[in-house]
């Protein structure tokens, strides 16, 4: 499989933060998350604010749900459901990333339309967006999502290739 791109990146820089507390303690960069081959997407879990807060995946699975790890913190003001009809399949991501890390807007790109935007619709023409269009035109092209997380939000989500 191919990492076909990513909208947002993955933060690798040492940094404090705060707990509810106050306390200070060390994070060392984003935490990877891989859905590598996991394509039977039927849900998409999203929890966001003014950014993305966290993601999780349902898969059907021996004709029933199953949930993927959930990738960033709870918090977010908004939760969305996306569901996919059995014959719709992903097919690419576009979305745009803040000034200080963190996707601003995102929308994920299916064989039947878009669902999205989700956290801001931001039209700040200085605001870098992204688009992953890889060709995806068959189901079976479609290998699963990557990305990265810290403990406030999602900062990076990608998409993987199957060639056929």
């Amino acid at each position: 499989m191919i990492r076909a791109g990513s909208v947002g990146r993955k933060d690798t820089r040492e940094r404090i933060e705060f707990d509810e507390h106050g306390e200070e303690f060390d994070v060392c960069g984003d935490n990877d998350w891989d859905e590598k081959g996991r394509t039977m997407i039927s849900h998409i879990y999203v929890s966001f604010d003014s950014i993305i807060r966290s993601l999780q995946f349902g898969y059907t699975e021996n004709e029933a749900l199953t949930l993927s790890k959930k990738y960033g913190p709870s918090e977010g003001f908004n939760f969305k459901v996306v569901r996919l009809d059995q014959d719709e399949y992903v097919t690419g991501l576009s979305g745009s990333l803040g000034y200080h890390g963190g996707i601003t807007s995102l929308i994920f790109h299916t064989n039947r339309g878009k669902h999205g935007p989700f956290a801001n619709d931001d039209t700040n023409p200085r605001r870098a967006k992204i688009e992953v269009d890889p060709g995806i035109r068959d189901r079976c092209e479609f290998g699963g999502f990557f990305g990265s997380y810290c403990s406030g939000c999602i900062t990076s989500i990608g998409i993987y290739v199957n060639p056929i």
